[in-house]
């Protein structure tokens, strides 16, 4: 995004760019020993392949399972192994929950098999995951190594274990536990319709999970949940609002402002042939916010999924997402044909 969306989103309130590139370590005290051999592998060799483009929330966790499984063994192998049979299901939590060596973005995903949680957690920084075990919330935890997506994607394929990703991916489950965890700011009750809240705006399932740009010499992460959109570690949550609440005194109310600072306001418009997701500060009066629609691009002859970020009266298109940020450096400021951008108006 520009510096100009920027601005308008600092205005409302909302935080919406992310900048900074991960680090890829490797924790190798703790990797010796513990990788998997090929006669131990969780799941029979097949000859299918993934790719770590376009994965889905649900193919992104079970890859880290797979990979984790097989490539660290213990608990991590026995979960997913009971995944396979119970259901792989990942809770989401707020990274303050514990006490994590790296806390990425801010967000905490619990990998169960079933639901249970067994202390296997990782975070997410940019396009590299942490991984932890043995996780109890309170006590210090370090990681057993941070691994990129890419890097994950190529040991499955080489070990034979893509099939195994596909299989836990079929009956995976994503679930945002973060509000019920970290409450609102002021203790605000969250079944009311206080302050002109009308219910959970629930984000498209293709546009969840994280996007990456390089557009503008920036490098920018957003991360959207279930109904929660996240950035720098700083989460917001995306409700319905009702259209009397803006136009009383009392959103400029401090006490209001500071109960309502993790909100923002969501709703759908369809325009230039794009579903778009726009959001603005719960208690922002001017300007138009940001918008977001998921898209199809034809990218080196393949069509690829994006995340188009839009602004402005006349939601120009303001900056491209990618699904892993290898692409969005490759892609960075690149210019679709099928997108409205402001220049096009001239």
């Amino acid at each position: 995004m520009n510096k100009k969306t920027v601005s308008k989103l600092m205005v409302a309130g909302l935080a919406l760019l992310l900048a900074g590139c991960g680090t890829q370590e490797a924790s190798k005290s703790q990797d010796s020993g513990n990788t998997a051999s090929s006669s131990s592998l969780l799941a029979t060799k097949s000859s299918e392949k993934m790719s770590a483009d376009n994965l889905s929330p649900q193919q992104s966790v079970s890859l880290v399972a797979a990979y984790a499984g097989n490539k660290y063994g213990n608990d991590w192998a026995s979960m997913t192994k009971n995944a396979e049979k119970q259901g792989l299901k990942v809770n989401l939590y707020p990274t303050s929950k514990y006490k994590l060596s790296d806390n990425g973005q801010g967000v905490a995903y619990d990998v169960t098999a079933g639901g249970k949680s067994t202390g296997l957690v990782y975070t997410i920084n940019n396009d590299d995951v942490n991984i932890y075990q043995n996780v109890k919330a309170g006590k210090t935890s370090n990681k057993l190594a941070t691994v990129s997506k890419q890097d994950m994607v190529k040991y499955v394929n080489d070990k034979g274990q893509a099939k195994l990703v596909g299989n836990l991916a079929k009956n995976a489950q994503v679930v945002d536990k973060r509000a019920e965890s970290a409450g609102t700011s002021s203790n605000v009750d969250t079944t009311s319709h206080q302050y002109g809240r009308e219910g959970k705006v629930t984000v498209p399932a293709e546009m969840q999970g994280t996007w990456y740009s390089a557009d503008y010499d920036s490098n920018s992460t957003i991360t959207f949940g279930k109904n929660t959109i996240t950035n720098d570690g700083s989460t917001s949550y995306i409700y319905k609002q009702n259209s009397s609440f803006l136009e009383g005194d009392q959103n400029m109310n401090q006490s209001v402002q500071d109960a309502t600072k993790d909100w923002v306001s969501g709703n759908f418009v369809d325009l230039h042939g794009l579903h778009f997701l726009n959001i603005r500060g719960w208690c922002q009066t001017a300007g138009d916010g940001s918008s977001f629609a998921v898209h199809t691009e034809t990218i080196n002859g393949k069509q690829v999924k994006v995340l188009v970020a839009a602004g402005g009266a006349g939601f120009w298109t303001e900056g491209v997402y990618y699904q892993n940020k290898a692409m969005a450096q490759q892609q960075a400021d690149k210019k679709f044909d099928d997108l409205h951008y402001m220049d096009d108006d001239d």
